[in-house]
């Protein structure tokens, strides 16, 4: 990290340095020594942005406390360029049909930001940082009329100075910086969002990470990190290394105690400690092993695992830096006594990486993060994404080149969810051989930042060096040189695709359009569930209430160049959804409204997601071992890649994966009409019985039923039944799989509709589908009669600001199926659905006199004022709505 120093001072200054010298040597008694101040601040208020075109200052002039900024836009720190104009208003609704088109390029003139802020008080021997976690993508800085870097380049690189000698204390002081955006079409080492949705206008150019004035004493330390080891296969034990960096900010030498305490509550405290002496002006790594420091070495810790297999134990460090007897810097993190391993398998001819925790085989299943278009997030924000994750019962979280919300690697260490890292596809990150000598030193650097960011996270468990392709030999090589010296302990992979490289050890063969459910079983073909992927995924059109959001009446129906705005980036493959509704109206019939469109699509969406993850998870260990859904999220209002929409509104794709992901399930395979029981825990079940029976449609009358005694061994995939070839069934039936316990209630229910008319896949067609030859007739489930006899009780309790709804859900009808019902917590009358919210199952069936309970979770506050009610609406089901009590 480049640190600048200054010793342009005035006298006081120099008399206060000369100080800071001697304390820092150690000459004063300890006793008398003084503590500096230790402390950080992030700067956001205070702050303004305006177009460099036109205004003829210098950085000089604008970084002067008292500078006239009438005209400028207010900002608050982080933001980017186009995020500041818009909290400004002045776009507005960008995100509404095609509003975005409207706001011009903004790349093509620098940005300045400009604040003030008040530094604290001076204590003896105090320096004062100025710290960067994310500057994009070029930067000049002032400070109080002196620039302390002219190029302070690459997006992803961590800046920080020691400003000791130019900031004011307890006064006023003047931040400038002068932004170059990154270029358009990800031409330089950037954020890029791809195919993905229209690039941002100022290409995410700005302050986008935080911005901060950390004081401390004569010894910093910084990226405190603990690795920790196990005796594999045992866990009984771990060896703890401990690792932080100190950094002298003085002209001469210091000694320094730097010192450590680990902590858990229920568990021995660990300290330790070590004198050094740094040279004037040194950063130095400073080492704790655990054959110096036998305390390192644990037995029975704490583990941190994974969700569904256990508690994401944390313990906590805290590290100080001693000069003089008096603290001169304090750091602490949280973190997790666990071992990521990986091992290769070869499927289909092909070598595939599987991954183990603690000993354990561990499946990851997860999505593709995207952050707001804009780089907005909060903290609210952010535990919505995490606790949409474990609510689809996923475990992992892929990282392609989305870097640097760093809140969010905290609440996925909290939660047990691993982090995937990475650099991004297509863009100047993989276009490397062509690299300049900045580019190369840029690209190492921000792996420099981001792994050290992310290496104390016990979520962290890979880091992908390349996605598509991998970076060519030199730049890899620079690459896992900077792993080694941060101590990485995570597996890594040059990139994430055996198309590119027959050794990826992760395939990326698509698909990323609709296919029919078939296909994720059909082993033969290319994007099935076999081996291990960086990523594949289908459209996925979010529910009417959602679309209603971004797309006027007329552009819901029919679909038109507003829609399409919303699906790829214009003028990929991606910028329509004609496969996906070419698969909807060949196999649920045609469609007339928006409101058609969206019912039918729900059910489509559920049917292929639940199928997806029901697939790899059946085929765990032997010929599966992880996969990630493109995308779990989306960047801005979008009908393509996603496993719930913009507006955190659960729909069919979230509710499908959270039936294919329960800790124990059923589950059919499409492509053998085998039936599979799926347990994700590490612990075994017995005394289970499974049971299939198929239904026509729409009478409902039982033409097969089987059943067979089950023993579920933990976190495995075991085969239970198999359907037989059935004739005489309606064109579309119905195949219920069910699993009880010895008690019988209910582990698992599953419902299935297919056909006698079954999808038929061709040969894959490109890199990104395998197109149908026939797909299956599904319209019988129009013929199902409608069915107004869903009754509905409901409870509510509030407790620390929120909700919970016990909802009970009754088909008192004698002879009709209440298909795919949807109850939902509204904020209003006819309002729409609260949002975040959790279901404990939703999109349920009941037969004829069938009853089902399930809670719904939210906060109070996302009610904004509003009275909950309970709408409950199904595929034959009319809408109703009724207070919550």
């Amino acid at each position: 990290m480049p640190v600048v120093r200054r010793r342009s001072r005035p006298i006081l200054s120099r008399l206060l340095a000369l100080l800071l010298v001697v304390l820092a040597a150690g000459v004063v008694d300890a006793r008398g020594a003084t503590a500096a101040t230790v402390s950080s601040t992030e700067l956001t208020t205070g702050f303004a942005l305006r177009s460099a075109t036109g205004l003829a200052d210098t950085g000089a002039a604008i970084s002067q406390v008292g500078y006239g900024t009438a005209g400028w836009t207010p900002v608050t720190l982080p933001s980017t360029v186009l995020a500041g104009l818009t909290a400004a208003g002045v776009y507005q609704n960008i995100y509404f049909g095609q509003n975005l088109k409207s706001v011009p390029d903004l790349t093509g003139q620098n940005w300045w930001f400009r604040g003030e802020f008040t530094a604290s008080a001076l204590t003896p021997g105090q320096v004062y940082w100025l710290r960067f976690k994310g500057i994009s993508y070029r930067a000049q800085i002032w400070l109080n009329g002196t620039r302390i870097d002219a190029n302070a380049v690459g997006t992803m690189v961590a800046h920080e100075y020691d400003v000791t000698s130019l900031i004011r204390p307890g006064a006023a002081n003047a931040l400038a910086i002068l932004v170059t955006p990154p270029a358009h079409g990800c031409k330089d080492l950037s954020f890029c969002t791809v195919d993905w949705n229209p690039e941002a206008p100022d290409m995410n150019a700005g302050l986008w990470g935080r911005t901060l004035l950390d004081t401390t004493g004569p010894v910093a330390l910084r990226d405190p990190y603990v690795r920790t080891v196990l005796p594999l296969p045992a866990t009984n034990a771990a060896d703890l290394t401990v690792y932080a960096d100190a950094v002298n900010a003085t002209n001469a030498p210091v000694t320094t105690t730097v010192s450590g305490t680990i902590t858990k509550a229920g568990y021995p405290t660990v300290s330790f400690s070590q004198d050094v002496t740094l040279n004037a002006g040194e950063r130095r790594e400073i080492v704790f092993t655990p054959a110096a420091y036998p305390q390192l070495h644990l037995a029975n810790p704490a583990l941190w695992w994974p969700y569904q297999f256990g508690t994401p134990d944390l313990y906590r460090l805290s590290m100080s830096a001693a000069t003089g007897g008096a603290t001169s810097d304090t750091r602490s993190i949280d973190f997790g006594v666990r071992q990521f391993t990986d091992y290769r398998t070869t499927v289909n001819g092909t070598s595939f990486a599987g991954y183990k925790v603690n000993g354990q085989n561990i499946l990851f299943r997860g999505g593709g993060y995207m952050w707001d278009l804009l780089q907005r997030w909060d903290t609210a924000t952010n535990a919505a994404h995490i606790q949409y994750v474990k609510d689809m019962g996923l475990n992992t979280i892929r990282f392609e080149g989305t870097l640097g919300n760093e809140e969010l690697y905290d609440m996925a260490d909290k939660a047990g969810i691993m982090v995937m890292p990475g650099f991004v596809c297509c863009s100047a990150w993989e276009d490397d051989s062509g690299w300049s000598a900045e580019q190369a030193q840029v690209a190492t650097a921000s792996l420099d930042s981001q792994m050290r960011a992310m290496r104390a996270h016990a979520s962290a468990f890979l880091w992908t060096y390349g996605s598509d392709q991998p970076p060519t030999a030199a730049h890899l090589t620079a690459y896992k040189n900077v792993a080694a010296a941060l101590h990485w302990q995570n597996p890594t992979l040059d990139n994430v695709a055996t198309w590119s490289n027959a050794n990826a050890g992760m395939k990326m063969d698509g698909p990323y359009v609709w296919e029919p459910p078939v296909l994720w079983w059909d082993t033969t073909k290319a994007g099935s569930a076999f081996g291990t992927t960086g990523e594949e995924g289908t459209e996925a059109p979010p529910p009417l209430e959602s679309l209603q959001k971004f797309l006027a009446p007329a552009d819901q129906w029919p679909i038109g160049t507003a829609w399409n705005y919303h699906s790829g980036a214009p003028g990929s493959v991606f910028d329509n959804t004609t496969p996906y509704t070419t698969g909807l109206t060949s196999r649920y019939g045609s469609v007339a409204s928006a409101a058609e469109y969206s019912k039918k699509s729900e059910v489509q969406n559920y049917e292929n997601t639940r199928s997806f993850f029901e697939a790899w998870n059946a085929h765990e260990y032997t010929q599966s071992f992880g996969t990630i859904f493109w995308m779990l999220d989306s960047a801005w209002p979008s009908v393509h890649w996603n496993l719930y929409d913009y507006y955190f509104k659960p729909g069919g794709g979230y509710f499908g994966a959270k039936k294919a992901n329960e800790p124990v399930h059923i589950a059919y395979d499409y492509a053998t009409r085998k039936v599979f029981v799926v347990n994700s825990g590490l612990a075994a079940r017995g005394g289970l019985t499974a049971t299939a029976s198929v239904y026509s449609i729409p009478d409902l009358a039982q033409k097969y039923t089987t059943q067979a005694a089950v023993t579920a061994p933990a976190n495995a995939s075991t085969q239970v039944l198999t359907i037989p070839a059935l004739t005489g069934l309606s064109t579309t039936y119905f195949l219920r799989l069910q699993l009880k316990d010895a008690g019988g209630a209910v582990v698992s229910d599953n419902l299935y509709w297919y056909s006698t008319q079954a999808d038929v896949l061709g040969n894959k067609s490109n890199w990104y589908r395998t197109t149908p030859k026939t797909y299956a007739n599904l319209t019988g489930l129009n013929s199902l009669p409608s069915n107004s006899g869903v009754t509905a009780a409901a409870a509510r309790t509030a407790s620390g600001g929120r909700e919970t709804v016990t909802i009970t859900l009754t088909n008192t009808s004698a002879t009709t199926l209440a298909f795919f019902l949807r109850p939902e917590v509204t904020a209003g009358n006819g309002g729409g659905e609260v949002a975040p919210v959790t279901y404990s199952g939703n999109y349920l069936s009941l037969w004829p006199g069938e009853s089902t309970r399930i809670t719904a979770s939210y906060l109070t506050a996302d009610l904004h004022g509003q009275a909950p009610y309970l709408r409950v609406r199904g595929y034959n089901v009319p809408a109703t709505s009724a207070p919550l009590p």
